[in-house]
């Protein structure tokens, strides 16, 4: 297939990250000013967090946060292939492939960026 570089967790949590400054789904997330999303990665044991402000999401920081409204857990590979759309968010989590704690509304919300 050739020497395609492999994005980094880093890359992948910016592309995420971007999606939600689509015009399609900013409205959907004006109210989480102060929501914090986690990501866990058990296969490199690193955490990453992602602050809301205003309704917009910050870059992507490393560490455990004090406290999280979204937890994400999932290896880095199938983060890859999410970013990559090789595997949707909702089949990945069917198969247990990513698990996630959330309130349902914001599970909601966040189903939409699949279709992007």
């Amino acid at each position: 297939m050739g020497d395609v570089q492999e994005l980094s967790v880093e890359q992948c949590l910016e592309t995420f990250r971007l999606k939600m400054h689509d015009p399609r789904v900013v409205k959907d997330y004006k109210g989480w000013s102060g929501k914090v999303m986690q990501y866990y990665f058990p296969d490199t044991g690193r955490y990453f967090h992602i602050r809301f402000q205003d309704g917009l999401p910050q870059p992507a920081v490393e560490g455990k946060p004090e406290k999280a409204d979204v937890f994400y857990e999932m290896s880095s590979a199938v983060f890859r292939a999410l970013s990559r759309k090789e595997i949707s968010g909702l089949k990945a989590f069917a198969q247990g492939k990513v698990k996630v704690r959330a309130a349902m509304p914001d599970l909601l919300k966040l189903q939409k960026l699949d279709s992007l």
